[in-house]
C-alpha cells in the first residue's frame, strides 16, 4: 500500500502476520482443522471483545452494531435482535454484513496437508478485520458476522455454514481468494461469474467376465467407456460453440486387472467438468449423464455415476461487486476487471444462493509460484490491502461509494 495513507494501523498488520505464520505451520486436511479453530479463536478472544460462536467444525465472531431500540413496553435490544419481528420502528436498520475465509489445507503429493492455497493468509485477513472493528470508537450502523468456515477445498464447507444467512438475516456477504499471475496488491473484479462451477465424475460401467480365449462370451466396458470419453470431448466443443465455456478434464481410467487370462468385466471413467454459470454447468452435466445411460445401455452394462467434490458456480452480483470497486477507489487501490471467470471453483458460490454478495481477488503477483504446488505460501505484503478492504467494504460504503 505505498503511496497511500494507511487505513489499517500497523499493529494490526504485525499481529495478522505472526498469526499467519502459526496457521502456516499447522496444515489440516478438510474437516479436521481442530487446531487451527482453535488458534483462530483463541487469538480472537485474546485480542477482541467480539462475541465468539463455537458451531462445532466451523465458528463465526460478531461485531454488533450500536445501535439500540427501545419497545413499548420499555425493553432495549439491539436493532437486529428486533427488525425482523417489528420492521415498522426498524426504518434506519441496515441488515447484517458478513465476511468469510476458509480454514483447511490442500492435500499434498504425498498424503500430507499443507497451506498451498492461501487459506491461512485468507483467516489472517479475517482476524485482521476483527482487530479492526474492536478498535474502532465510531458507532458501526449493522451487525457484522465473520464466519470461519472449514472444507472449502473439497466444496463443504460453505454448504456448511450456509445457513446462517438465513438464521441471522444477513443481507449481504463479501470474500476473496489471493491470486498468482496478476499485479500484486491489485484487486480483481468481475461481475456475473467469478469462478466456475465444477465437479469429478465418477463413471462406473460393469458387465460380465470371460476368458480371454473367449472375449465374446463376456461383456467388456473398455470398448464404451473410451467410446463414451470421445463423445463427451465432442459433446464438450458443441457447449463451447453455442451455449458458453465449459471443460472436460480426464483424470483417469481403471479397467479390468493384471490377469491376462481374464477380459475385463469392471471399469471406471474419471473426469473433472467444469463450466461458466450454473444453467449451463446442470445441462452439461445432464448430457454427459445422457450419453453415459445410452451408452451402457446399448452395451448391457450396470452404470453409476458418482459426483464428488461438488462446487457451485460463484456468482456475484452486480451491486455488491460495484462496492468493492468504489471501496478499492476510495482507498486508492487499483483495481482491474477480469476478462473472462476463473476457471477453478470456490464454495463461496452456495453463500451466494442465499443473500446478495460478491467473491474478488487480490493479486499476488505476476511471477509468484501458482497456488496447490509446494512452492507456493500466502505473501505477507497483500494483508494490509485485503484488511482495508474487508474493512471499508463493512464500515463507509453507502450506495455504491465509499
Amino acid at each position: 500500500m505505498d503511496k497511500r495513507e494507511q487505513y489499517i494501523d500497523k499493529q494490526i498488520i504485525e499481529q495478522i502476520m505472526e498469526l499467519r505464520k502459526q496457521l502456516h505451520r499447522i496444515p489440516e486436511h478438510s474437516m479436521q482443522e481442530v487446531k487451527t479453530k482453535q488458534l483462530l479463536m483463541d487469538f480472537l478472544k485474546s485480542h477482541t471483545a467480539l462475541e465468539i460462536v463455537d458451531c462445532g467444525a466451523w465458528f463465526y465472531a460478531v461485531k454488533r452494531a450500536d445501535d439500540r431500540v427501545t419497545t413499548e413496553n420499555d425493553k432495549t435490544f439491539h436493532v437486529s435482535e428486533v427488525a425482523t419481528e417489528i420492521p415498522e420502528q426498524m426504518t434506519e436498520y441496515k441488515p447484517p454484513i458478513a465476511f468469510r475465509a476458509d480454514m483447511d489445507a490442500v492435500c499434498g503429493k504425498d498424503g500430507k496437508p499443507g497451506h498451498f492455497c492461501g487459506h491461512d493468509g485468507h483467516s489472517s485477513v479475517l482476524c485482521g478485520l476483527g482487530l479492526y472493528l474492536d478498535s474502532r470508537k465510531d458507532p458501526l450502523a449493522q451487525d457484522v458476522y465473520l464466519i470461519f468456515q472449514p472444507a472449502e477445498e473439497i466444496g463443504k464447507g460453505a454448504e456448511l455454514c450456509r445457513s446462517l444467512i438465513k438464521e441471522k438475516h444477513i443481507g449481504e456477504i463479501y470474500g476473496f481468494h489471493n491470486i498468482p499471475g496478476k499485479p500484486l496488491g491489485t484487486v480483481l473484479v468481475k461481475d456475473g461469474t467469478f469462478a466456475c462451477a465444477s465437479t469429478g465424475l465418477e463413471i462406473h460401467m460393469t458387465g460380465t467376465p470371460s476368458h480371454a480365449a473367449y472375449p465374446e462370451a463376456g461383456r467388456n466396458p473398455g470398448y464404451a467407456l473410451a467410446g463414451l470419453l470421445l463423445q463427451i470431448e465432442e459433446l464438450t466443443k458443441q457447449f463451447n460453440e453455442t451455449k458458453g465455456f465449459v471443460r472436460m478434464t480426464l483424470i483417469g481410467m481403471k479397467l479390468g486387472s493384471e490377469n491376462y487370462g481374464v477380459a475385463a468385466s469392471d471399469g471406471y471413467l474419471r473426469l473433472t467438468v467444469r463450466s461458466e454459470g450454473e444453467q449451463v454447468f446442470r445441462e452439461y452435466l445432464a448430457e454427459i449423464r445422457k450419453l453415459a445411460e445410452v451408452m451402457a445401455q446399448k452395451e448391457a452394462l450396470e452404470l453409476s455415476i458418482k459426483e464428488i467434490e461438488r462446487f457451485p458456480s460463484t456468482d456475484n452480483h452486480a451491486e455488491q461487486v460495484q462496492k468493492i470497486r468504489a471501496c478499492a477507489a476510495s482507498h486508492q487501490i487499483p483495481y482491474i476487471e477480469l476478462p473472462e471467470p476463473m476457471r477453478w471453483s470456490e464454495d463461496f458460490g452456495w453463500y451466494l444462493q442465499e443473500t446478495k454478495g460478491a467473491f474478488f481477488g487480490i493479486g499476488d503477483g505476476e511471477d509468484y509460484a501458482q497456488l496447490h504446488t509446494e512452492h507456493f505460501e500466502f505473501p505477507d505484503s497483500i494483508l494490509e490491502t485485503a484488511v482495508t478492504m474487508f474493512a471499508g467494504l463493512c464500515v463507509d460504503i453507502k450506495e455504491g461509494e465509499c
